[in-house]
């Protein structure tokens, strides 16, 4: 055998001894991990079967509270196999039957009597409790059956989150008081009495109906007797109810300051028609005719008259009764009835209208 062939056989049997070397190492590792499994294992068991002893003590202390408490529900169980023969009791949960219920109708506020839909609303809430666990739940099931009136309210307090849809029966009183209100309010009339007195009236219902500023003007508005919508029918209306309130007490005022200056003229004074109405209807139907109106008859001298005592602008009369001026000169301080430069046109005149 040459030089050549001995160094071959030398680098392959170093190349196998290692190999084997590498193979006794791997086999060591895997013995020391079997090994450390084992002792793994039997802690494991060592801790499972600590851990049953327990559980196994704390059923025979439970068995034994029952045997010395007895009480007997209607459903039992057997305990585990080896912790005792004795019954465990337990309560099972008895699942009454759903029954289908009709959605409530939908509730506006205009018929003012809300409590059948309250009713029709809490029907589902008793017999569907899973279906509303919470007060918001209920809260945004009664919402979205409401309509007109009501919804808007309802709508208004749920986007601002108010504190009455945070709880149902805050949201549930509050309804009621709203809406059971509604025919008392809606349906108030001034009739024959001043309207100081409807006023007084209106406002106290007003206090406790939660309405909005918008509705109650509506309200107000609706109940006046016609004569006072009569004069305020060329008026320009104020935006608050407040307002609309004082204009409609000042128009009822002036009403009744004519009414007694025609009593303490009768007789002397040919009979007109109220205040405002005359120059009003007199002014519409000298704008809505086509043919021409008579001229007035001249006047001697230069009248505040001479304005057009019959052809005031609706804008004029607005200002004039808004300001409480006379409606002939235009002066502060008393009405065209008690006017002395109507007076002494008249005179002039020899006592024409």
């Amino acid at each position: 055998m040459d030089s050549a062939d001995s160094t071959t056989l030398k680098t392959a049997l170093q190349v196998q001894g290692r190999l084997l070397h590498q193979h006794e190492e791997q086999l060591s590792a895997i013995n020391q991990g079997v090994q450390s499994l084992n002792v793994r294992q039997d802690n494991l068991q060592a801790t499972v079967s600590t851990e049953i002893n327990l559980l196994a003590e704390k059923m025979r202390e439970v068995l034994t509270h029952l045997v010395a408490n007895p009480g007997v529900p209607a459903a039992q169980f057997s305990g585990p196999a080896g912790v005792g023969s004795a019954d465990i009791p337990v309560q099972v949960p008895v699942h009454s039957p759903t029954i289908r219920l009709a959605s409530p109708e939908k509730f506006s506020g205009e018929s003012g009597n809300c409590r059948p839909f309250l009713v029709q609303c809490d029907l589902h809430f008793k017999h569907q409790p899973a279906a509303f666990p919470t007060d918001q739940a209920k809260i945004a099931f009664i919402v979205s059956h409401l309509t007109g009136r009501a919804e808007a309210w309802a709508t208004a307090e749920w986007s601002r989150n108010s504190p009455v849809c945070q709880s149902v029966r805050l949201f549930l009183e509050t309804m009621s008081k709203i809406f059971d209100l509604t025919p008392a309010l809606v349906n108030i009339k001034q009739r024959q009495r001043r309207v100081m007195d409807y006023a007084i009236e209106f406002r106290t219902l007003a206090a406790e109906s939660g309405w909005n500023s918008a509705a109650l003007f509506d309200a107000f508005l609706h109940g006046l007797s016609d004569p006072i919508k009569d004069q305020l029918a060329p008026l320009q209306l104020p935006e608050d109810v407040d307002s609309l309130i004082a204009m409609a007490i000042r128009v009822d005022q002036r009403l009744a300051e004519r009414e007694r200056e025609k009593g303490r003229n009768t007789g002397s004074t040919p009979p007109c028609r109220q205040e405002l109405p005359r120059e009003y209807y007199a002014w519409q139907r000298n704008s809505q005719s086509s043919s021409p109106e008579r001229p007035a008859p001249p006047i001697a001298t230069e009248e505040p008259m001479q304005l057009g005592r019959a052809r005031l602008t609706p804008e004029e009369c607005q200002r004039r009764l808004r300001e409480q001026r006379c409606f002939y000169c235009g002066q502060q301080g008393h009405v065209s009835a008690a006017c002395s430069v109507k007076d002494r046109a008249h005179q002039r005149e020899g006592g024409r209208w």
